[in-house]
């Protein structure tokens, strides 16, 4: 009997097994001497506190396998494939940073840093020797075919990174009969297959490069790839075999976040547990935004990850209580109208039906909030106050287009603290405390949603004391929120100098 043939043996030696692994709960051993040599052996890349799980609504998901604490980090992982975004601006091909001073590669005259970034593998390696004089500045699409032409490259001395690349979902069937992968078909597919000469090339498997390929590379990263965001204007994305799958929810219980050196062109991710998970519980991250209605939810995650989201969230009309996409009723003001795939609705207060979902009145708000300039306070304020006052009807103080203008004017309201009267920093207070409300709904836990929203709102009380210099009985209040803020932004490796302003 080999050692994995019963579950209540140990991995080792295929002996009775007393204890497990105390934190994937999976590996069985007959005694504590095995399980170190287990775990020299190979155990330690595979030790996770979930198990991997297929079923027909999921696919494969994680589940776990004990009971999680909020903070505990789940995995960490390097990447499968790194690249440009397929729209990006001139950036550098090795650390994806703005490129503006004409700086190229010697060998195939591409943007890069320098020389450094020249020869890094993941650059000389792949695509270079291909590309030579194929750049072309004016192209709105040059680096689209970037990515996916590395995911072809990867040959028979990566087979672990090919082989887990492979087997992740593409949905290229559902996918490849839209605009926009008729477009791919001529600037990725015809592209590297053709302009770059791949088609005369076997792939690592000795077979052909073809049209089916090259899609098939494009499709799982739109499918799995994180987008990545580092300091000094870096925007790329990667794609990671294990994190890439967890289920989505759109009330997840993790979050994510890229650590390393924030140069460095392969980030290592991080998943932690936002808040606490029990055993046999998925373990989802969300693929979409918080502040976005369930309307524009759905329509990401159909067009972008080809599946319909059925979380709580998204099968609840009223989004959990919070009505982030029903609309005010006009009949009694005070009601909330969830609007829904199809009508009549109905209002929650007067139960009144109409047929009228609101729309044309929200997208002139939409309209007019993203004409604000992100420094313009007066106007976010104005705004805010008119549809307190009911002079932006449909929309309610807890619409998602509101609650997407309180947030921008917290975040103004930070970088003008100093500046701020007495009267604007109450009212940070306030619309801090209501997004803080609407975090412990849609975002609990130890969120960066949260963290910001905490920071917000104790240098805003702090500030409030000072300027008043009245005793405003609110030490103990501040004190609490400046611990859980330090908490939260200690998780968060661009947010961790954020702490300072704080004490």
């Amino acid at each position: 009997m080999s050692p994995d043939a019963r579950e209540d043996t140990c991995a080792v030696c295929g002996g009775p097994a007393a204890q497990r692994c105390a934190n994937c709960r999976a590996a069985r051993y007959c005694g504590r001497a095995h399980q170190r040599a287990h775990w020299k052996d190979g155990h330690k890349a595979a030790c996770h506190p979930y198990v991997v799980l297929t079923s027909p609504a999921l696919g494969r998901h994680w589940v776990a396998a004990r009971d999680i604490k909020a903070g505990e980090v789940l995995l960490e992982e390097r990447p499968l494939v790194v690249g440009p975004k397929a729209g990006s601006p001139p950036v550098c091909l090795a650390c994806y940073a703005p490129v503006t001073d004409g700086r190229t590669c010697s060998a195939c005259g591409w943007p890069v840093c320098g020389a450094r970034c020249e020869m890094a593998p993941v650059h000389r390696l792949a695509e270079c020797p291909l590309i030579a004089g194929q750049y072309d500045a004016r192209r709105s699409a040059v680096y689209c075919f970037v990515t996916p032409l590395r995911c072809m490259l990867l040959d028979s001395s990566e087979g672990d990174r090919r082989a887990a690349f492979r087997s992740l979902q593409s949905h290229l069937d559902r996918r490849i009969g839209t605009p926009l992968y008729q477009a791919y078909a001529i600037n990725v597919a015809a592209f590297v297959l053709d302009r770059l000469g791949l088609r005369r090339l076997a792939d690592s498997d000795g077979g052909p490069h073809d049209e089916r390929s090259a899609l098939e590379a494009t499709a799982v990263l739109d499918t799995n790839a994180f987008e990545v965001r580092r300091e000094g204007g870096r925007k790329f994305r990667a794609v990671y075999s294990q994190a890439s799958m967890m289920a989505h929810s759109c009330t997840p219980n993790t979050k994510h976040v890229f650590v390393g050196d924030p140069a460095d062109g392969c980030p290592v991710i991080r998943i932690t547990a936002a808040v606490a998970i029990g055993l046999g519980c998925p373990v989802t991250a969300t693929y979409t935004q918080t502040l976005w209605c369930t309307r524009d939810r759905l329509r990401h995650l159909q067009s972008a990850k080809c599946f319909e989201c059925a979380c709580p969230r998204c099968t609840d009309p009223t989004e959990l209580g919070t009505h982030l996409g029903s609309i005010a009723c006009r009949a009694c003001a005070t009601g909330r109208v969830p609007i829904t795939a199809d009508g009549p609705w109905q209002c929650t207060g007067c139960g009144r039906r109409t047929d009228d979902s609101g729309g044309d009145g929200v997208a002139e708000a939409e309209h007019h909030v993203r004409s604000l300039s992100r420094a313009d306070g007066a106007g976010f304020e104005r705004f805010v106050k008119q549809v307190y006052a009911s002079e932006w009807l449909p929309l309610h103080a807890g619409h998602y287009v509101t609650v997407g203008a309180k947030y921008a004017l917290a975040q103004l309201y930070s970088n003008r603290i100093s500046e701020l009267t007495p009267a604007q920093l109450k009212y940070n207070t306030k619309i801090c405390e209501e997004l803080l409300w609407l975090a412990d709904v849609l975002e609990p836990g130890i969120t960066r949603f949260r963290g910001l929203l905490l920071f917000y709102l104790v240098r805003g009380l702090k500030q409030l004391n000072r300027v008043t210099k009245t005793k405003q009985n609110n030490y103990e209040t501040i004190k609490n929120y400046t611990e859980e803020a330090v908490v939260i932004l200690k998780t968060e490796p661009d947010l961790v100098h954020l702490i300072e302003q704080l004490q």
